[in-house]
């Protein structure tokens, strides 16, 4: 995960606990110098050799490329070229002079060893086996060359080989330490790493004085992924390790921190502990080796690990700064590197980045579900907050497909399974998610991931009180987890209870301030306790005069509410205006009003005093409010008024007011189904009342993620007690409107919302003594949600009814704005 711990399989194969096969071979082949017959010139080949045995091989190695090798000592002489070669590194040097030259003679073992050493170091395995194989067949008993050719094999791939070979050796002398050595070898190249290290123990209690089995267990530890004990060691042993070892080995400990900060803790406060020091640690890491060039790579290496334990911290524009570096210096970063660069795009709303990265991620993973699964998830977020949903819920679906045909996908299948059922939350498919989620938990009843997202889909179908029963399920079995309290939060909200849903986004606050979704939380009740202010306002754009609104008729209303006060009030104050032409002459109306909401579950109750001026002087009108929840379904509402808003503006240009009082009754079967009863009365000051009684509903007819389609119904009917005044007023009306409503996101990116609506409706009307009459109406707007502290709506609408017998056209725009502060 954070890169190769174990380099030295990776570079020419000269493990620290086989120097000593090297220095026997020297051993023998400086013997072999001294005690041969003298060639002509001896005295200076003898210095030359001497020479060699000190490190200085380029003089004897000079002397040999240029001496005849057809003499009757050429066996003499190729044995000393190859093995002082082998000493200088020379592995192809030595390859080739034994090609050239030594083939066909007859060579001591040890010479044999060193061409089988350099063939391996050039990783030509089947060349150096066939000289071990040589070399055993004359000398069968010698365990060095047996360790060899089990290095070789091990090498090559043949573990099974090398393994017997290697048992067989330690168990005919189980208390020497290198035979122990060569099976940790082995289990090192099979990595067997803690089977290695086992060994490498052995090894080490039997020769604790050993060097190379100090290095050797020092590397076991390494290899084992302990680098934090091989550390210990080396700093008690430092010649254990050269300079680049070293930093290798320091690179593996910072791996290793970051490896375990992503671990859980035993408690919460501890999150950042192990992250925060692996921060520490490269930060002194990076100031010791900076300036020194031979540590670039490792430093590379460091760089690319820190970026995990930067995400830990919630660190992500440093993360990514650190990647985007790293790409500029054409380093390759590896794909556990991109995992958390990719989750650090999705966590900076740089979704788009984040998407093209797990697309890459997941197409290199796919024949490894545990990993592709992650992948995949990543994949989905970034499409869901791409608003690709289409892209996502196709994804989602065959990700589930696809772990669940297969036994080692089976394991990462309920996940998969869940993203799928909220693939389809995401794009508005409600029922679709609802249903698999629900099937989810029959299945596996202590699924609390399934119950929690379950819970979700519920609030996302107008179901507060159903998500909150869901959620006392999974209380009771987890209370403080941190989905669960998310939910609840967010349930709460819905369903008024402020002081709940204040206490659950303390304490996820204070538990996981980093966490995205606890940031939502908070936010959502701080909006919740800013002050807020709405307006609106329409015009008439009609030429000519409407009996009921007149001509130029315009209006605006506005009101300021207060920061919620106990939570559970808020104060307001407002003013409007309204004025049109009308036969009579202008009319003009003037109010202000203030008062207080009171906001519980189930209960909002709404109470205000105003003052009227329509040109009679200042009026004072009283208003209560309130509505009631019965269930998730059904609701119950009411209103009193004095001097009523439903007042039309040509009676009040008359002098003549009205009081209202009205009850309705909802139903919500969900957020696709809701209907609405209503009765009202209207009692004038001139002695007439009006009655009337309706029904208003509307159905969703279509639904794809981004558009919405509602057949909406109205039906009216009123009476008047004495028809025929100052405003209109027939005796008796029917109203019928069925409505196609069609809504359109034109664009989304998290908070920001752009829509357009388009409002076509074909009804009629019926007016005692006047008939039956068309009414048909075509409306368009746009909606802007900048945040969710601001959002505003234009609309223009056009309608044509009969009034009196007469059709009358009336066109009008409309616009409002919200905004909390």
């Amino acid at each position: 995960m954070f890169g190769n711990p174990f380099p030295s399989l990776s570079l020419p194969v000269r493990p620290a606990f086989h120097a000593a096969v090297a220095a026997g071979a020297m051993a023998c082949a400086l013997a072999y110098a001294d005690t041969a017959t003298p060639v002509p010139v001896a005295e200076s080949y003898d210095a030359l050799v001497r020479r060699a045995r000190t490190g200085d091989t380029t003089p004897v190695l000079d002397y040999l490329r240029q001496e005849r090798l057809d003499r009757a000592d050429a066996a003499r002489l190729v044995a000393d070229w190859i093995d002082i070669a082998g000493w200088a590194r020379l592995d192809q040097e030595v390859v080739d002079v034994y090609r050239r030259h030594g083939a066909s003679l007859t060579l001591p073992v040890s010479t044999l060893a060193s061409v089988a050493r350099a063939h391996r170091n050039l990783r030509q395995w089947d060349d150096a086996l066939a000289l071990y194989a040589r070399a055993l067949a004359r000398s069968p008993d010698d365990a060095e060359l047996r360790m060899g050719e089990i290095h070789v094999l091990a090498d090559a791939g043949r573990d099974a080989d090398a393994r017997t070979k290697a048992e067989a050796l330690v168990a005919e002398t189980p208390m020497v330490a290198r035979r122990r050595l060569a099976l940790a070898y082995v289990h090192t190249a099979a990595r067997r790493f803690h089977a290695a290290l086992a060994e490498a123990s052995r090894a080490r209690s039997l020769a604790p004085d050993d060097a190379e089995v100090q290095m050797a267990y020092a590397d076991a530890l390494q290899s084992a992924g302990l680098p934090v004990q091989a550390q210990a060691l080396v700093d008690a042993q430092p010649a254990l390790m050269g300079a680049a070892q070293q930093r290798r080995l320091q690179a593996d400990i910072g791996a290793e921190m970051v490896r375990l900060s992503f671990a859980p803790v035993r408690s919460e406060s501890e999150r950042f502990a192990v992250a925060d020091k692996a921060l520490a640690f490269y930060e002194q890491v990076f100031a010791r080796w900076s300036a020194d060039p031979q540590a670039v790579r490792d430093l590379q290496r460091m760089r690319i690990d820190r970026i995990g334990a930067l995400t830990v911290r919630s660190r992500m524009d440093t993360a990514v700064a650190e990647y985007e570096a790293l790409r500029r210096d054409g380093v390759p970063v590896p794909d556990y590197a991109l995992r958390w660069v990719a989750g650090a795009y999705l966590y900076l709303r740089q979704a788009q980045a984040a998407r093209l990265l797990y697309a890459e991620l997941l197409e290199r993973s796919q024949a490894d579900p545990s990993v592709s699964s992650g992948d995949a998830s990543g994949l989905f977020y970034s499409l869901v907050e791409s608003e690709a949903m289409d892209a996502a819920v196709s994804l989602a679906d065959g990700t589930q497909k696809a772990f669940a045909a297969t036994p080692a996908g089976r394991a990462v299948w309920a996940s998969a399974a869940m993203e799928a059922a909220q693939a389809h939350s995401f794009s508005d498919d409600t029922p679709e998610a609802q249903l698999r989620l629900e099937r989810m938990v029959q299945q596996a009843p202590g699924h609390l991931g399934a119950r929690i997202a379950l819970a979700g889909v519920y609030r996302g179908r107008a179901w507060p009180r159903r998500a909150e029963q869901e959620l006392k399920l999974v209380e009771a079995m987890e209370p403080r987890a941190l989905s669960l309290e998310l939910q609840q939060g967010f349930t709460a909200m819905d369903l008024q209870e402020w002081k709940q849903a204040d206490a659950l986004a303390d304490d996820v606050l204070e538990r996981y301030p980093e966490n995205l979704q606890v940031q939502r939380l908070d936010r959502t009740r701080r909006v919740f306790r800013m002050p807020e202010l709405r307006v609106s306002g329409y015009r008439g754009l009609s030429s000519s005069p409407n009996p009921s609104t007149g001509n130029g008729d315009y209006g605006t209303d506005t009101v300021l509410y207060s920061a919620p006060v106990q939570d559970d009030w808020r104060l307001f104050a407002g003013f409007g205006f309204g004025s049109g032409d009308f036969r009579e002459g202008r009319g003009v109306h003037r109010s202000y009003r203030a008062g207080g909401e009171w906001r519980v579950r189930d209960n909002t109750v709404e109470g205000e005093i105003s003052t009227h001026n329509f040109g009679y002087g200042q009026r004072t009108g009283l208003r209560l409010e309130g509505r009631h929840d019965l269930s998730d379904q059904w609701q119950i509402s009411g209103a009193a008024e004095r001097l009523s808003r439903d007042t039309p503006l040509r009676a009040l240009r008359s002098d003549i007011t009205a009081d209202s009082v009205t009850a309705a009754l909802r139903w919500r079967a969900n957020e696709r189904r809701d209907w609405n009863v209503s009765v009202g009365g209207l009692d004038y000051s001139d002695g007439n009342r009006r009655l009337s009684v309706g029904v208003a509903g509307r159905e969703r007819i279509y639904t794809r993620y981004g558009v919405y389609a509602d057949l909406v119904m109205e039906l009216s009917h009123s009476r008047n007690s004495r028809p025929g005044g100052p405003y209109f007023a027939p005796e008796s009306d029917v109203f019928l409107l069925p409505t196609l409503d069609v809504a359109h996101v034109l664009y989304r990116h998290y908070q920001l919302e752009w829509r357009q609506r388009l409002q076509l409706g074909v009804g009629a009307y019926a007016q005692r003594g006047y008939g039956v009459g068309e009414v048909a109406t075509l409306g368009y707007g746009q909606r802007l949600r900048v945040s969710d502290t601001l959002e505003m709506g234009l609309s223009f609408s056009i309608t044509r009814r009969p009034y009196d017998g007469v059709d009358e056209r009336i066109l009008r725009t409309a616009f409002d704005l919200l905004y909390r502060f």
